[in-house]
């Protein structure tokens, strides 16, 4: 860095930090009350300065959670002890801004947006002028709206900045300092908020063809294989929007703090229109190549999980029947599919474990809490609730096999398999499978999602594929 520069002016949205604080504030708003939305396009009619004033009066931020950008911020502790001075520049509220200062304890001043100026492009560059005088002066940026800034200043630094920018600043000799992304990390971003292997839910859609045993009917196989896309995109958009209105929660959390969007590595404007995107899709295939039935089905699962998200999950007890519902949906969405006539067994059997799950999932978040009063963020729960939660689970879990029991002696077993006593073998199962995760969620060995522990868990691998051999020795093997 040039001898003679005495200031270093850095950015803050996209360059000291992973994420940008107008977005966080717009969803933050629109968290507390859906139809908040409707108030913000007011204020962005009048203008980016109303919009970011009224935001910083209503919402607040926790400065101390946000995705800093490490590499950065180890670079600008070294130029400060060398006896650089350091202002925070941003578009950004005053307000936020000097939060972000004060509890970095590393700029000597900050210039940002007020009530009066949006301290964005041109009118931001002015006021550095201002603060630089006649001395030279190092700018940290990431976008090519600081291409001006860049050019006026003595030297740049380049957070995740387009290419054409750092070729321009290389070719002067400008170029001070640069962090990249890793190739393809967008991507990645992207590919890992989706969440994949969460999509192992919607093999419930299948489970109706195995139950009314239409496992040989290729028509029927097609619907239920487009149903499974359908509701994967859906699900997969949903995770976009919960992730959205669960930043700060998940920020706080041991595990969900690597999610994208709360780590910073999915910008929220890519994250909402990806989400956007994907849900759209789901639907648009369900309209085009699935019944009307389908497309309601799926509607209200959207529905609901919205409900969820903005509302039920704060709530205890409603969010662990909402969690039910929502797996529920699946099997409901795949008679809607297919036309095959839903079994009461099935779906009273289906309702008993979907309850035990959703349990298992705030039993494993709020045994996680050390102080006894304290709740989860974002949840209903406190720590003192895990007794409760554990009992509750372990007799819904039982409860469904006492149904699978009523079923297993019910006169409809008898028209449908040729061998129903080979089914008592299912009771077994079940009963040794949910006593196993419950007792490892007591030891502590599930880590938030007992989908995914049981998707990795090859013991639950183990007692899935001995389900399918007892259903299908039960129908086609005769004692």
């Amino acid at each position: 860095m040039n001898k003679n520069i005495k200031h270093i002016f850095v950015d803050l949205d996209g360059t000291l930090i992973k994420t940008d604080l107008l977005f966080e504030a717009a969803i933050k708003f629109i968290k507390q009350n859906p139809f908040n939305l409707f108030q913000l396009f007011t204020w962005a009619i009048l203008g980016k300065t109303i919009l970011k004033q009224r935001l910083a009066q209503n919402i607040d931020i926790d400065v101390s959670s946000l995705p800093y950008q490490i590499p950065l911020l180890d670079y600008l502790s070294e130029k400060k002890q060398q006896g650089y001075r350091l202002i925070l520049a941003t578009a950004s509220h005053e307000r936020y801004a000097k939060d972000v200062a004060e509890h970095l304890q590393l700029f000597d001043d900050v210039i940002a947006t007020d009530a009066e100026n949006n301290m964005k492009g041109l009118r931001k560059l002015a006021e550095m002028k201002r603060f630089a005088k006649e001395d030279y002066f190092s700018y940290a940026g990431d976008s090519n709206a600081d291409r001006p800034i860049w050019k006026e200043a003595a030297s740049n630094i380049f957070v995740n900045a387009p290419s054409a920018a750092i070729k321009e600043a290389e070719a002067q000799g400008k170029a001070d300092h640069i962090i990249k992304k890793r190739k393809f990390s967008s991507g990645r971003a992207f590919l890992k908020e989706m969440r994949p292997h969460q999509w192992a839910k919607n093999a419930l859609i299948f489970v109706p063809l195995l139950t009314a045993h239409e496992y040989m009917n290729s028509e029927i196989i097609l619907s239920a294989c487009i149903a499974f896309i359908c509701f994967s995109l859906c699900a997969s958009g949903v995770y976009f929007l919960n992730d959205l209105l669960d930043l700060d929660a998940d920020r706080h959390h041991k595990t969900k703090n690597t999610r994208p969007i709360a780590s910073g590595d999915l910008s929220i404007p890519v994250a909402i229109m990806g989400g956007a995107a994907l849900i759209i899709t789901a639907f648009a295939i369900a309209w085009a190549f699935l019944t009307i039935e389908f497309f309601i089905v799926l509607s209200l699962y959207f529905l609901i999980t919205n409900l969820y998200s903005f509302f039920l999950k704060h709530i205890s007890t409603a969010d662990v029947m909402t969690l039910a519902i929502l797996y529920t949906s699946r099997v409901a969405a795949s008679s809607a599919a297919t036309g095959i006539a839903l079994s009461s067994w099935l779906m009273a059997f289906m309702i008993f474990v979907f309850v035990s799950l959703a349990y298992l999932k705030r039993y494993i978040e709020v045994s996680a809490l050390k102080e006894k009063n304290k709740k989860a963020e974002g949840r209903g729960y406190s720590a003192a609730d895990n007794e409760a939660m554990f009992s509750l689970g372990i007799a819904n879990i039982t409860a469904s096999v006492v149904v699978l029991a009523f079923y297993i002696n019910s006169d409809e077993v008898v028209q449908l398999y040729k061998s129903p006593e080979i089914l008592w073998g299912l009771c077994l199962l079940m009963l040794y499978w949910g006593n196993r995760i419950w007792v490892g969620a007591k030891r502590g060995k599930i880590d938030d999602d007992p989908v995914v522990f049981a998707i990795k868990d090859r013991v639950s691998r183990m007692v899935g594929m001995g389900f399918l051999l007892i259903i299908l020795a039960a129908r086609f093997i005769e004692i």
